[in-house]
């Protein structure tokens, strides 16, 4: 039975994205984080749209079921129970989901705030909530690092402090870009269930400047407080699903530049 996708400004970037990309989104819907066994409320899997272009080897054409299925996890775990029990369930639009996970996180999302915006407030909260054992100065190094592993230094040049990451990252997306990749490492310390998701980009952006080790720096990692969010089953999917929606946009609205490593 296919998904049902509703129109969703906060997913429409996904009609921009690679297949690569779609498909890193698409393994954290489908599959669980422990055991790689198919979640058991997803659709995906069987929806024909997506198993045609699987077929194909390109998930461009199915990037609405993908985003259906996004929605259909909603914010908690109702969404799931109502949509094994009425097939037909339509899920809630990405912003909700989005601001579900800011507010666990201590990120108030006021509806005067624009999706990116409030993406990016999330993004530094992330990273200021996962590196607190970490000096401002490690944390910058880390930044720096990884933009220069992603080809980017440019975007952290003349200095750059933490308390204006988020006004930086709203006005150059390189920047976001870099904190789309660092924050969910940082976090995956806390929440074991995203460091499939964060952990193979960091390698593969800094595998070519420190050849099999990753940066020092990250190696607080191992160190960072062991704060805890919800991990509620919904929750397990939406977080790491919504952290690959932003790198997607920051891959998308970095698009024009030359010399940038997706990972």
């Amino acid at each position: 039975m296919a998904l049902k996708y509703r129109e969703d400004d906060g997913l429409a970037v996904l009609a921009l994205a690679e297949h690569a990309d779609l498909d890193k989104l698409a393994r954290v819907l489908a599959y669980d984080d422990s055991d790689k066994a198919k979640r058991y409320a997803q659709q995906l899997l069987d929806d024909p749209a997506y198993k045609s272009a699987i077929e194909a080897s390109d998930l461009r054409p199915a990037w609405r079921s993908i985003a259906a299925e996004l929605q259909a996890f909603g914010g908690d775990g109702i969404a799931n129970l109502i949509r094994n029990t009425f097939q037909d369930h339509t899920g809630v639009l990405y912003r909700e989901i989005l601001a579900d996970i800011c507010g666990q996180v201590g990120v108030k999302a006021k509806t005067e705030v624009g999706i990116k915006e409030l993406e990016d407030q999330l993004l530094v909260q992330l990273i200021l909530k996962f590196s607190k054992d970490s000096s401002a100065e490690e944390m910058i190094r880390i930044l720096k690092d990884t933009a220069e592993g992603s080809g980017l230094a440019e975007a952290v040049a003349g200095g750059l402090k933490l308390e204006d990451l988020a006004a930086r990252m709203g006005a150059d997306a390189r920047l976001g870009y870099i904190a789309a990749i660092v924050a969910p490492a940082l976090a995956s310390a806390a929440l074991p269930f995203l460091a499939r998701i964060s952990l193979p980009i960091v390698i593969r952006v800094m595998a070519p400047r420190v050849g099999g080790a990753l940066v020092p720096g990250l190696n607080v990692l191992a160190l960072l407080s062991t704060a805890t969010l919800a991990t509620g089953p919904a929750y397990r999917v939406t977080l790491p699903a919504v952290l690959e929606v932003i790198r997607i946009r920051r891959v998308v609205l970095m698009a024009p530049l030359d010399g940038v490593k997706s990972a």
